[in-house]
């Protein structure tokens, strides 16, 4: 055998050589220049096979790997596209739920909204009611014969809800009763003040006092003063109004 290690792709190649050279019927001895020939060959071949293989093995491996990234690749979209239908099923789960809030709100403000409607509606036709009662009461309470005693509660007060003693009587009740929109549309507010002021007068209030019980009429003397200063301030201020409006 040769003096110089022989790798194990050599090894093979000698020992085919060798196989080859052996005595048969057919065959016959290699001359060393064929026997050099041929191991190149085989060699070669050998090399080629390897090379074939192991870049077939490569590209198998890359073929794994691409596969595998292919895969991986193709999870992550499903799991992205999971997660968008996920987001879309929430985000239309909260527009629906944002709609069915804004619809119940928008019926609450429409149902707030008429019942202030009904409200001022019957709040006026009261006022109204109250306001012909008002007049109609001064109208009686001029006409009646000084024989008849009066009392507290037989006195028109400029009021919605007539007064059962003088506390009840204020300036809010008075203006909001004179000054309402339901009645007397003809006159400006100017003009019912000074209305109710000639009838409140104390020169023309003290024949309607003089027949008072005098059990109830220090109220109504009372009561009659706290109209008759609540019109004037009502006056006092609608003519700065005009002044510096």
């Amino acid at each position: 055998m040769h003096g110089r290690h022989e790798n194990p792709t050599e090894q093979w190649v000698n020992d085919q050589i060798h196989l080859a050279s052996r005595p048969t019927h057919e065959r016959r001895w290699m001359k060393p220049a064929e026997t050099e020939e041929l191991r190149h060959r085989m060699r070669d071949e050998f090399l080629y096979e390897y090379e074939v293989e192991a870049h077939g093995w490569m590209s198998y491996e890359e073929d794994m790997r691409r596969r595998m990234r292919e895969r991986e690749e193709e999870k992550n979209r499903l799991i992205q596209n999971e997660v968008r239908r996920i987001q879309a099923r929430v985000r239309q789960r909260r527009d629906s739920e944002r709609h069915v809030i804004a619809e119940e709100r928008r019926r609450e403000a429409e149902r707030a909204k008429e019942r202030v409607m009904r409200e001022q509606a019957r709040l006026e036709r009261a006022t109204m009611d109250a306001w012909n009662v008002y007049e109609l009461r001064w109208v009686a309470l001029s006409a009646a014969y000084d024989g008849i005693v009066l009392k507290f509660r037989d006195i028109p007060w400029p009021l919605l809800i007539p007064p059962l003693t003088p506390s009840e009587i204020t300036a809010e009740g008075i203006a909001a009763f004179i000054l309402s929109t339901a009645h007397s549309p003809e006159q400006s507010p100017k003009e019912r003040i000074r209305a109710a002021l000639l009838r409140w007068h104390p020169d023309r209030f003290c024949r309607v006092l003089g027949r008072v019980r005098e059990s109830e009429r220090n109220a109504v003397e009372e009561g009659a003063g706290i109209v008759v200063r609540c019109l004037n301030d009502l006056l006092t201020k609608d003519n700065k109004a005009s002044l510096y409006g």
